[in-house]
């Protein structure tokens, strides 16, 4: 896609757009980023401008920015989650391998958060981004190219296990959400392969997260190669795809799956699973009821403390966030998501910018039915006099 195919009142309006938008902090500044929200809205600027700025506080609150550089893979997922770029499409951008149905989710989900499994995916997105600003000569990214990804999903080996979890269709479609709330026209196409039956039930499910532009976009194939390898092949480099899909690269020891560049997922061993119930020591209790939520006030003398947390539920899930108390206002410092604190301790910190109240929220307003018992513990440790060995001063 190229900025030069759009007309000259569609040009006029994305000048439009970058004035409504001149006050943003962009990741990217060219036309070629900024038509992408246009195009995602139908040129609706109002609507555009709404996503856009979302996508920016999303950024900002998740430090998306900073994440090739401050996020560090788990390495359940390096290893089990199959997943690599390969190569280039035939329009020079970045092709992608995805090989679902050999990665064992749910093995991967009792080894890891679901917030590390989505933020993983966001890595592997902002580091395509990166590959392809990092040789623009390799990619023949011109100013007004937009650049896009081609994948290749494989269905083998897919099966009712990685459908029939909750965790697993929560991830599913948060990843879904995420990706389609904060990266429009990156997806030039995906190519779904080996889909046996049960996929398509999974399919129908995630389908209403997905725009319909998006939709548009995917073709899916059975097992059978004699379909699906000619289409793969019109839609890549021959030289720079693994030969196992219908291309010529192949590893040095003659592999066509290039396992060098993507895994082959497999069973992800038990030692890797979450294991025991967390500490109770020096922890209070709470428990949230159904359908409510509950807040703790911490006050904050001096800026520049760290505020501490740690965490965890006896039984399921429960959405957290920490805000500060401005009059009335509470401002989001940490964005309420949802925290897998029954698998493991939810443990974090912040640097408190200003002095003032803060409010630890743990909410279960999604559990129409359950209350959830929460063992807490909550600390703030003032800058002045933080030890080197990083003693806190207040325990809450």
């Amino acid at each position: 896609m190229d900025l030069n195919q759009f007309s000259d009142n569609q040009k006029a309006i994305l000048k439009q757009f970058r004035e409504a938008v001149k006050d943003c902090k962009l990741p990217d500044s060219d036309d070629a980023y900024l038509i992408r929200w246009l195009i995602a809205r139908d040129f609706d600027i109002p609507k555009a401008e709404k996503m856009l700025r979302s996508s920016l506080e999303w950024r900002r609150q998740y430090k998306i920015d900073r994440i090739l550089e401050d996020f560090k893979p788990p390495e359940v997922l390096t290893k089990y989650f199959s997943a690599g770029f390969v190569g280039r499409d035939i329009t020079q951008s970045p092709l992608w391998i995805v090989r679902y149905g050999m990665s064992d989710v749910k093995g991967i989900l009792r080894s890891v958060k679901k917030k590390d499994y989505v933020m993983y995916v966001v890595y592997l997105v902002e580091s395509s981004i990166a590959r392809v600003n990092a040789d623009l000569k390799k990619f023949k990214r011109s100013p007004t190219a937009i650049v896009q990804s081609t994948i290749i999903f494989d269905m083998e080996g897919f099966s009712m296990s990685h459908i029939t979890t909750k965790q697993a269709m929560d991830s599913a479609i948060k990843i879904l959400q995420v990706y389609e709330a904060n990266y429009p026209e990156f997806l030039s196409r995906v190519l779904i392969v080996n889909a046996p039956k049960i996929f398509y039930v999974c399919y129908n499910m995630l389908k209403p997260f997905l725009h319909e532009r998006t939709r548009d976009k995917i073709q899916i194939f059975s097992h059978d190669v004699k379909q699906w390898k000619p289409v793969v092949l019109a839609n890549v480099i021959a030289e720079e795809t693994p030969a196992s899909y219908g291309g010529t690269l192949a590893d040095p020891d003659g592999n066509p799956n290039c396992v060098t560049l993507v895994n082959m997922g497999g069973e992800v061993p038990k030692s890797y699973y979450f294991s025991g119930k967390p500490d109770t020591t020096n922890k209070k209790s709470l428990t949230i009821s159904s359908g409510s939520k509950e807040h703790l006030e911490i006050q904050v003398k001096d800026a520049g403390a760290l505020l501490k947390w740690d965490f965890h539920s006896e039984d399921s899930d429960i959405a957290f966030a920490v805000y500060y108390k401005k009059g009335s206002e509470l401002v989001p410092v940490v964005p309420h998501d949802r925290v897998d604190c029954h698998m493991a301790a939810e443990e974090g910190e912040i640097q408190c910018d200003e002095a003032g109240t803060y409010v630890i929220e743990f909410d279960n307003h999604f559990s129409y039915l359950r209350s959830k018992k929460i063992w807490y513990s909550i600390s703030v440790a003032a800058a002045s006099t933080r030890g080197a060995n990083g003693t806190d001063l207040d325990n809450i």
